[in-house]
């Protein structure tokens, strides 16, 4: 095991189409420990945490020549909203076109790992967490909240993350099928964008799941979540849900959810457009959600496929 072993590796992401290709599809340390093992490179979290590092800075120069060529450039106009307005869109995925091959493969992406301990995740559930859901992230109540829940150490579970990423689960049997799935939706996705797409989070939301309050202000863009579930829904009033605060009006709005939907939205970092969202599965249903990073231009590619 050694940093040496990891940067050839990252050389190797680079160089190689398909495992660059594969490298769109990970989200994390273990996964990409697991591919770099499969192909005879042994390497530690820590030896990918040094690698990263001196790769970074091996490309720190080029990244400041071109941050030069793109202030000299004219700068380029971008979309402003309405007030109020939230840069948000939902389809269904029968809706969308191009996404055949996607829909196909949601079968093998919505898996339940053995490697996963539902009771100690059932036993993490706090009812006080959830209720902070209701709360408007500006309130005083919220804040009361988070300062209570921020002081509370005791414990290793994560509060605000009460659901499973799929992509911390690297040793169970299925898990090669299953990135095998996910590299080739990657390919589908960039086939309809044109462009790069990454995934950025695999979820499972087993039944009283939820992801508390958030911004993803450090990772600004657009995002889309393909989401789907083990069923339909029995009550349409009774759904798991997406939640955010309008940042111009401090409105709080709730999308109920149906199966095989997408949902696009913005992150933004500017203070007064920060998109704090939230999700809760209050229902005995299971939820997936498979997030990406997609481009600038996803609708017009859509528009065009259209």
């Amino acid at each position: 095991m050694s940093v040496e072993s990891c940067t050839r590796f990252l050389r190797l992401a680079v160089e190689d189409p398909q495992v660059r290709q594969q490298m769109k599809a990970l989200t994390g340390a273990a996964e990409v420990i697991r591919l770099a093992r499969a192909g005879g490179y042994d390497f530690t979290v820590r030896d990918l945490m040094v690698a990263s590092t001196q790769a970074a800075q091996a490309e720190a120069g080029k990244a400041a020549e071109a941050a030069k060529a793109a202030e000299a450039a004219p700068a380029a106009e971008r979309a402003k909203p309405a007030a109020g307005e939230v840069f948000h869109h939902e389809y269904d995925l029968s809706e969308l076109p191009g996404f055949g091959p996607v829909i196909d493969e949601l079968p093998r992406l919505k898996i339940m790992p053995p490697t996963v301990d539902l009771t100690r995740f059932h036993e993490s559930f706090r009812e006080e967490d959830l209720h902070s859901t209701s709360l408007a992230p500006s309130s005083p109540e919220y804040r009361a909240w988070r300062d209570r829940a921020a002081a509370d150490t005791a414990g290793d579970v994560r509060r605000d993350f009460h659901l499973i990423n799929l992509d911390d689960h690297v040793a169970h049997p299925g898990y090669d099928d299953y990135l095998a799935a996910k590299t080739r939706v990657v390919a589908a996705l960039e086939k309809v964008f044109g462009d790069e797409v990454r995934f950025s989070g695999s979820m499972w939301y087993p039944p009283s799941s939820y992801r508390l309050w958030h911004t993803n202000e450090d990772q600004p863009g657009w995002r889309m979540y393909l989401i789907d579930f083990d069923g339909d829904f029995a009550d349409p009033e009774h759904t798991s849900f997406f939640r955010y605060q309008n940042p111009a009006t401090g409105e709080l709005v709730t999308l109920r959810e149906r199966p095989r939907m997408a949902r696009f939205f913005k992150i933004e970092q500017e203070p007064d457009r920060l998109l704090w969202h939230c999700i809760v599965n209050p229902t005995e249903r299971h939820r997936w959600s498979f997030g990406f990073v997609v481009p600038e231009h996803w609708a017009e590619r859509l528009a065009d496929h259209s």
